[in-house]
């Protein structure tokens, strides 16, 4: 980068650095948690119908969990949603060519005032794809849109970018 001020030639050198993701090929998954938080009291899950939330997990702009909706009748615990480990596989496998993983999590629409959707990287998962048990820990990523409570209709994404490494078996990639 460079700029001139007066006369004068000034340049910067700047290094990018991003954070650096291990993942292993046999053991890790990407999990997403959604939560309802309801702006009423009491709750009332059945009114509006139809009331829900609709997520989806992308990478290198792949989705691996693909557009999901959640009714908020069955969101009266969060729910977890495992990615798709066969697709996850491929693109985490192709996204080492580059050495880069663009991580994005979208809720592309909801009926709420506080829908909340975090993605978590978990080794040795043993949940089902689709799964209540809790997971205690911080995420890799969040997403919280807020709006006034007139509002209802919402949607947000949220991205991340990694430096990728896929170790395990006999498999090490590092680029």
């Amino acid at each position: 980068m460079s700029w001139i001020v007066g006369e004068r030639l000034y340049t910067e050198r700047m290094e990018i650095h991003y954070p650096t993701l291990r993942f292993h090929t046999e053991r890790d998954s990407f999990v997403v948690w959604v939560r309802w938080v309801s702006m009423e009291d009491p709750p009332s899950p059945e009114q509006p119908p139809s009331q829900g939330i609709r997520v989806e997990l992308m990478l290198n702009r792949n989705s691996v969990l693909a557009p999901t909706i959640l009714y908020r009748k069955d969101l009266q615990q969060p729910v977890y949603l495992r990615s798709n480990r066969a697709r996850t596989m491929q693109v985490l496998r192709a996204a080492t060519e580059r050495g880069l993983l663009d991580i994005q999590l979208v809720i592309h629409g909801s009926i709420a005032n506080a829908p909340y959707v975090a993605l978590f990287l978990a080794r040795d998962y043993e949940g089902e794809s689709i799964d209540s048990r809790p997971i205690e820990t911080t995420p890799l990523l969040q997403l919280q849109p807020s709006v006034p409570g007139d509002r209802w209709q919402v949607a947000g994404q949220a991205n991340l970018r990694v430096h990728i490494e896929l170790v395990g078996g006999h498999l090490t990639i590092l680029h």
